[in-house]
Formats: C-alpha cells, sequence, structure tokens
C-alpha cells in the first residue's frame, strides 16, 4: 500500500517578486538538422544545447535559473537577439505579406517567476504566457476563478488573511505544496512586473515598426509582451 500523501504548507513573509520571463526554446533558433553538442547524452546538459541553438542565431543570453529556458524580460536589451525572438514569434512569414498580422501573434511563451527573497516559489508552468500577469493580479485583488500559470495546475484561494496557492499534483517525493502569502504582497509585486513588461513592450515596438505601420507595431508589441490589444 502506498504511504498516505503528505501536505505541507509553507507561509511567504519576506519580501515577494513576480519576475516576467520569456522561454527561449532553442530549436527554432538552431537548423533543424543541427545535432546535439558532440558527446554521450548525459555528458551534454541541456543548457549545453540551450546555447549552442541559440548561439547559431547569434543570440548570447544567461537564463534567470540554471537548466531553463527562462529569460528575464529585464535582459533582453540587445536589439539582434529581439530580432531573432520576433522573427520566431511570426513563424518566420513575411510581415509585408500579412493581411492580419493579429492572426499570428500571441504573448510570448513563459510567465512569471514568483521570488521570495532570492529563493524562487514558483516557475511558470507548461503552456504559461506572459499574458499570465492578470491572473495574479486578479489573485492579489481575491479574485481566483480562472488563476492559471500552466499545467500541472496551481490553484488559488484564501485562508483567513492569507492568498493561499496550492499545487495540484504532489512532487517528486509525493508531497503536495502550498503557500500563504500577502495579497498586498503580492500586489506591489506584480505592479513591479507589469512595469518590466511595459518597458519590455517599449523596446519592441521599434523593431517591429521596421515592419510594420506605427499603428499596428504599438499594439502587437503589447500583445507580444502579455498586456493585450490597447483598446
Amino acid at each position: 500500500m502506498p504511504p498516505p500523501p503528505t501536505f505541507e504548507t509553507v507561509t511567504l513573509s519576506g519580501d515577494l517578486r513576480l519576475v516576467p520571463v520569456v522561454e527561449f526554446e532553442p530549436g527554432p533558433y538552431g537548423r533543424l538538422d543541427d545535432p546535439r553538442p558532440e558527446g554521450p547524452d548525459e555528458d551534454v546538459p541541456m543548457e549545453c544545447y540551450w546555447e549552442h541553438n541559440l548561439a547559431k542565431a547569434g543570440i548570447r543570453l544567461e537564463p534567470l535559473l540554471p537548466g531553463t529556458w527562462l529569460v528575464p524580460v529585464s535582459r533582453l536589451t540587445d536589439p539582434h537577439a529581439l530580432r531573432q525572438l520576433l522573427r520566431v514569434q511570426l513563424e518566420s512569414k513575411d510581415p509585408a505579406k500579412m493581411v492580419d498580422p493579429f492572426e499570428h501573434v500571441s504573448p510570448m511563451a513563459g510567465g512569471q517567476v514568483l521570488f521570495e527573497g532570492e529563493h524562487v516559489v514558483l516557475t511558470p508552468r507548461c503552456c504559461g504566457d506572459l499574458r499570465n500577469l492578470d491572473r495574479w493580479e486578479a489573485a492579489a485583488r481575491g479574485r481566483f476563478d480562472g488563476f492559471w500559470i500552466g499545467h500541472p495546475q496551481v490553484f488559488a484561494s484564501t485562508e483567513e488573511q492569507w492568498l493561499l496557492l496550492r499545487e495540484e499534483e504532489p512532487d517528486r517525493n509525493g508531497v503536495f505544496r502550498a503557500w500563504r502569502l500577502s495579497p498586498l504582497m503580492l500586489a506591489r509585486a506584480a505592479l513591479a512586473a507589469r512595469k518590466a513588461q511595459e518597458d519590455f513592450a517599449r523596446r519592441l515596438v521599434p523593431l517591429l515598426s521596421e515592419w510594420f505601420p506605427p499603428e499596428v507595431a504599438h499594439p502587437l508589441a503589447s500583445v507580444f509582451s502579455g498586456l493585450g490589444e490597447p483598446e
């Protein structure tokens, strides 16, 4: 008989940060027929493969966390890296031939990493994207319906004065984890994250303006950055 599940709840009382990140999936940046760097699989860490493929596109980036493909938007300042990122986001189509570019645009994959001080609490899950910021903002306001940062799912609810985040599935040790945090502190963290994504959108505008007129480049940058299409 398997052991009974273990539940662990941690109260986050330190400073909270939400760091917006973009996921650089390495495949599109290297040639499709590119092999992984030479050596037995166990001797070639995934981060080497990641760096190898990005280097094919002339991109040098440092991920937020070792062994991941997550890069903070604050580090995305090099125009060449941003052009390559936009090329992949536009699926290598010719922007000049797009009748409606918004049919080809969605928020960039990634999301927000929740930190307590320098400790990583939660990272974006599979299928998360920069648009998930509005789910963090809603949770800080006590609105939990549709809380989503990717799957496996994390659920949000209240517990007395706390916001409670709870994982749907156990970790590799069979532990179901949950976190209590201050809604006010999360709201402050989300506000800083929104500013970082707005700054990121502003950096995208001049590059998108190389392909699109200004009235299109600005809303495209907003959508890519997870801020939604301006009304």
